[in-house]
């Protein structure tokens, strides 16, 4: 594992400056890809946090050219350590949009760490130093350490940004302003949600090295190692996360709670009308997608591959638990007014043969400009602008695609699909021609037979 483990005896040992960083400019150069298709979309393809999905996410993501970082194990005003930042990608920033990357393999984690490295331009440099925190003689939390961290934490002046029972309501909470001027809360710890990490030693580091950008200054000149741990062990006292309340019945109301949990209006237009363009618009994909297919997609997107040749950027796994991906799959089928349920699918067999091949001669002809169709049809990946349609059957309501064939404008202005003017007749042959390979695609994987048809570059985003 790249990132390090807070489970080490010696969680931080202090580097000598001189020492080079363990990421190279070829390990830089070879994330520049893995950057783009993960993290772009709100970062901004520069790093500049200007991604298509930035106005939409709350708070906002990093500028790693121009802010510093806030989630170091450096002192003040030092960049972080190469650690820093794969521990972030690992394990992401609870309570914001930035979701843990801990299915991408670590050495892809390595590579996007160097290239936010170059991106901040602090890739060339040595590595900081990091501050020196030995789990192991750190003293144990007692009633005494958690009184006496509470007396610190007044007289620290904590209180006055946290509130005295550390709910974020202190006396200067509603003041606060990042180094960019934007109005910045102060971290409420009853919810138990610490970005930095929520282990003894990830606090024990904040407070020693402050979050720079924000009002949260380092501590390590002003308090003695004891107490930085005293002061721990007494926020560790305040957490009193509330009981997860059950979701509510109503599929809009349930679906938005989850949606606000994982942040996917940052991405996708919800029910509202409002969120991002990074991703499919909720509304359209509730009309045309397999609420069965929604969920096993929600629960291992990186499974079906990519779906939007043309979409920069890829779905992470967020982690939904499996009653999430099925609230969130009842919820995209009710804003695309879908009966929540399996598709009707069609019978390829009572497709006539002449039909099926007319419409082979016209997908040739006009969709595979755009399209593939597994090994049935193929098209260059560089010219697939549109989804390879091999796994369409088993996702896509077959009365649905003629709507779409005849006016997709209509159903979505903003589709790059082209309205391929073809008559009634061709677009029912063409689906037949479709979905007959689709279906025998989707017949031949689950038999488990061999066929060339069987290719899934349909994936998804």
């Amino acid at each position: 594992m790249l990132a390090c483990s807070f489970a080490a005896a010696t969680l931080f040992a202090t580097r000598a400056s001189a020492d080079p960083r363990p990421v190279t400019v070829a390990d830089a150069n070879a994330g520049k890809a893995l950057y783009l298709q993960e993290c772009a979309g709100c970062h901004g393809e520069r790093g500049d946090g200007q991604g298509p999905a930035a106005e939409h996410v709350e708070p906002k993501p990093r500028q790693f050219t121009a802010e510093p970082f806030k989630l170091r194990t450096t002192a003040t005003g030092q960049p972080p350590a190469t650690a820093d930042i794969l521990r972030t990608i690992e394990r992401g920033i609870p309570g914001t949009a930035m979701p843990s990357f801990r299915f991408l393999s670590p050495d892809d984690r390595k590579k996007i760490a160097a290239y936010v490295l170059k991106l901040a331009d602090v890739l060339d440099e040595p590595e900081p130093e990091a501050v020196q925190v030995d789990a192991k003689s750190a003293p144990p939390a007692t009633p005494q350490t958690i009184a006496h961290g509470k007396e610190l934490f007044e007289d620290a002046g904590c209180a006055k940004c946290h509130g005295p029972t550390g709910k974020g309501d202190g006396p200067t909470a509603n003041e606060m302003k990042d180094s960019k001027g934007r109005p910045v809360r102060p971290r409420d710890f009853t919810d138990g949600r610490f970005r930095g990490g929520g282990d003894r030693a990830d606090l024990y580091t904040r407070l020693a090295t402050g979050m720079d950008g924000t009002p949260m200054p380092a501590y390590a000149d002003v308090l003695e190692p004891a107490d930085r741990w005293a002061v721990v062990d007494f926020v560790l006292t305040l957490q009193a996360p509330p009981a997860p309340k059950p979701l509510p019945a109503d599929a809009i109301a349930a679906g938005r709670e989850v949606a606000k949990k994982y942040s996917c209006g940052g991405c996708h237009v919800l029910d509202d009308g409002q969120g991002g363009s990074v991703g499919p618009d909720f509304r359209v994909s509730g009309q045309k997608l397999d609420s069965a297919w929604v969920k096993r997609f929600l629960l291992d997107p990186r499974a079906v591959g990519k779906i939007y040749p043309w979409r920069p950027y890829r779905m992470p796994a967020l982690g939904l638990s499996p009653e999430e991906a099925d609230v969130m799959a009842r919820y995209i089928a009710k804003i695309g007014n879908r009966p929540d349920g399996p598709l009707v699918k069609p019978d390829p067999a009572t497709f006539p043969a002449e039909k099926v091949s007319a419409g082979q001669l016209t997908f040739v002809v006009t969709c595979a400009q755009c399209h593939a169709l597994g090994k049935v049809i193929e098209t260059p990946v560089a010219a697939q602008q549109g989804p390879d349609l091999i796994r369409v059957g088993d996702r896509v309501d077959f009365e649905w695609a003629k709507r779409w064939i005849t006016d997709p404008k209509k159903i979505d202005p903003k589709t790059r699909m082209t309205i391929p003017q073809l008559q009634p007749s061709q677009i029912d042959e063409v689906r037949m021609f479709v979905w007959k390979s689709s279906l025998g695609a989707a017949s031949d994987t689950r038999s488990g037979a061999s066929s060339s048809s069987t290719s899934d570059a349909v994936a998804s985003r």
